[in-house]
């Protein structure tokens, strides 16, 4: 102790190695099935340990995990080749059904209210959790309520420091209607939506910002190094009133008035459709103010609404 105290650094004098090479063994055993030779590739490029062992050495290491309450079989893979598994051992996580049922709520309200980092993060959380219980019940229902178990990770997170970026990007895209086809766009942002993924950017081919449901993309083709704008953006600028003063605004909108009572938000953007999604998630809240062409337009799509509930 006073070694370690004095150089910060854990030497050969510090460990018993009986009980560490047993400790490396079931790490890796607890990972996957290793063949006698891959646990001595691992035990001789260990930066402590740096050996080569003998059958007969494993097998006290292995007779160590034994003592300690695991089970320790040996296989033959596909390849026949043989190779030391751990079936079962005194650390895996002791729960009960209604902790289980507990930590699936708690997870599938977490879902519906994180940012997509944090997601990534917790569904990883809760893999790690899966593969320490034994209850497929568990796993089914935890595979269920992901959001991203029909979505490449490597492209989900390539995604997510594109955005972080503002990069400029090629995407393979299989859309609804035209099939796979490449898309140009200026990546802004990733969002959930009603339990759904999306890429938002504006887009070179219709020259607007767009979403793009993240598991059509197949792909990610080039990042560009430099970056432009497309050219003929058109944008158009609405101006409404908010009556919940602590809304969170997204980069299109700026506030240019404000009460206690209410927000003056004006926003520029290039897509008409999307904005008006978002104003009728306000409701009542909302109040449209100009241009008078997009206020006609908001108020023919209100009655269109209204006019679905009473026909027929």
């Amino acid at each position: 102790m006073k070694e370690f105290i004095k150089t910060k650094k854990v030497t050969y004098n510090l460990m018993s190695f009986t009980a560490f090479k047993a400790l490396v063994l079931f790490a890796e055993l607890a990972q996957s099935p290793k063949s006698y030779k891959e646990i001595c590739d691992i035990f001789y490029n260990h930066p402590y340990l740096r050996e080569q062992i003998s059958i007969d050495t494993l097998r006290v290491y292995i007779n160590s995990l034994k003592r300690l309450g695991c089970e320790v079989k040996r296989v033959k893979g596909e390849d026949k080749e043989s190779r030391y598994v751990i079936t079962k051992h005194p650390f895996e996580l002791k729960y009960t059904p209604e902790q289980l049922q507990s930590a699936l709520k708690v997870f599938k309200s977490l879902v519906k209210n994180i940012d997509i980092e944090e997601l990534v993060a917790l569904e990883e959380l809760f893999e790690k959790i899966g593969g320490f219980i034994k209850d497929e019940d568990f796993i089914n229902e935890a595979r269920k309520l992901s959001l991203i178990r029909e979505i490449d990770r490597s492209i989900l997170k390539d995604l997510i420091e594109c955005c972080k970026n503002k990069d400029q990007i090629i995407i393979t895209y299989d859309s609804p209607n035209s099939g796979e086809k490449k898309i140009e766009i200026l990546a802004d942002k990733i969002e959930i939506s009603n339990n759904k993924i999306y890429l938002y950017g504006t887009g070179f081919e219709h020259k607007q910002y767009g979403i793009f449901l993240v598991n059509r993309i197949k792909k990610i083709d080039e990042i560009k190094i430099e970056k432009s704008m497309p050219e003929g953006i058109e944008e158009t600028k609405v101006v409404y009133e908010l009556f919940c003063p602590n809304a969170e605004l997204e980069s299109y909108e700026k506030i240019i008035e404000k009460t206690d009572d209410k927000i003056v938000i004006e926003a520029l953007t290039s897509n008409t459709f999307l904005l008006r999604q978002r104003l009728l998630a306000y409701g009542p809240n909302c109040k449209i103010i100009s241009p008078d062409c997009f206020k006609d337009e908001f108020i023919q799509l209100l009655k269109d609404m209204k006019a679905g509930y009473y026909c027929g």
